[in-house]
């Protein structure tokens, strides 16, 4: 019968290590991830501008990174999208939990400015 007490011990080594690798990255590469992410987003807002989800996620991504301007931006266009999808009687569930990010960014950025 095999030793599993072995085998646990060693997945848990290796999962420590990358949750460590993962919270004490480079500063290098997480600058590296956030422009990577940013360039997916806006590539992808540039292919489908009314796209609230991508606007919301972009306005969180600057909220995160301390751009607040930028943030707000982002959020406010994302309001405004809503209230054409409101208005057009577009409504999915997906495009109300975005608004309500928005919602929710603008008072965080609006608490910073």
């Amino acid at each position: 019968m095999e030793d599993v007490t072995a085998h646990g011990s060693a997945n848990r080594s290796g999962f420590l290590s990358r949750v460590v690798r993962s919270v004490f990255r480079p500063s290098l590469e997480r600058e590296r991830e956030f422009y990577r992410r940013l360039r997916d987003l806006s590539a992808t807002i540039d292919e489908a501008p009314d796209s609230i989800t991508h606007v919301v996620l972009r306005g969180e991504l600057y909220l995160e990174r301390g751009e607040y301007q930028r943030a707000k931006v982002d959020f406010e266009r994302a309001l405004a999208l809503a209230e054409k999808l409101d208005a057009a009687k577009g409504w999915l569930i997906v495009e109300q939990v975005m608004r309500d990010r928005a919602l929710q960014g603008l008072k965080v950025v609006e608490r910073r400015l």
